[in-house]
């Protein structure tokens, strides 16, 4: 199984308990990173994101390791894909495909973490013991510059920015109006079509996911995604920035 022999390769970095442990749930892990490929656990992309996912995958055991990180880091770890962003962390630590450095895959091990999944906690506990003060400083730094861009409250805010835009916008880029509408929007990478009243639904509840986890991060009243208006979302953008400007996780 890749993942494992993916993990077994880090047996030299983690202590024989913590791989053990990692191996045990890694099965589970791969699953459920397939099933929730980003922080917004949207379904529509699945497909699409499986068949990157895959593509990894299969790169790294090719040992086309430069390619492999491409993906993860620029592909899959900007949707919050925790097992990408593992991945990173992994090949930075080794010196697969990219720079050997211990304390930017600590950042990236402390991102992938935090969802609070055991098998990534135990490995990014296990690195960061290694680091001492200065390195962990850096490791600090380094972690808020990508919780800045691809933690899960991020992640999702940017996706009620897109969505809103969509509302506003249009699927074909002409504004549209909030009543109802016989139009029919044409998805045609899905195969299908709905009318212009069942896609506003569609992004609505999107978005409405989106702001209920936000909220719940930042432990703030509850905002309607119905009513948002441009101005409270870079309000509540401003919010998230401040929330993710500050070391959580040790």
């Amino acid at each position: 199984m890749a993942l494992a022999r993916r993990f077994k390769l880090n047996l030299r970095l983690t202590s024989y308990s913590v791989l053990i442990a990692c191996l045990a749930c890694a099965a589970a892990i791969s699953g459920a990173f397939a099933q929730d490929y980003s922080s917004s656990g949207g379904y529509v992309k699945d497909a699409e994101i499986l068949a990157v996912q895959d593509k990894a995958e299969e790169l790294f055991e090719r040992e086309d390791y430069k390619r492999a990180h491409f993906i993860y880091r620029n592909e899959l770890a900007p949707i919050g894909d925790k097992y990408a962003q593992y991945m990173v962390g992994f090949m930075t630590l080794t010196g697969l495909g990219v720079r050997e450095d211990s304390v930017l895959a600590s950042a990236w091990y402390r991102l992938a973490a935090e969802r609070r999944t055991a098998p990534f906690i135990a490995v990014r506990d296990d690195l960061n013991r290694r680091l001492d003060a200065v390195d962990m400083e850096r490791s600090d730094e380094l972690y808020l510059r990508l919780r800045a861009e691809f933690s899960d409250i991020v992640v999702r805010m940017r996706e009620v920015r897109e969505d809103y835009e969509l509302l506003n916008d249009g699927p074909t880029g002409s504004r549209t109006s909030r009543t109802s509408s016989p139009v029919i929007v044409v998805k045609p990478r899905e195969g299908s079509s709905m009318s212009l009243e069942a896609y506003r639904g569609e992004v609505t509840r999107r978005m409405q996911k989106h702001l209920n986890f936000i909220v719940k991060t930042l432990e703030i009243e509850r905002v309607d995604a119905d009513n948002i208006t441009s101005s409270e979302i870079s309000a509540l953008e401003a919010q998230v920035m401040t929330y993710v400007s500050r070391v959580d996780d040790r």
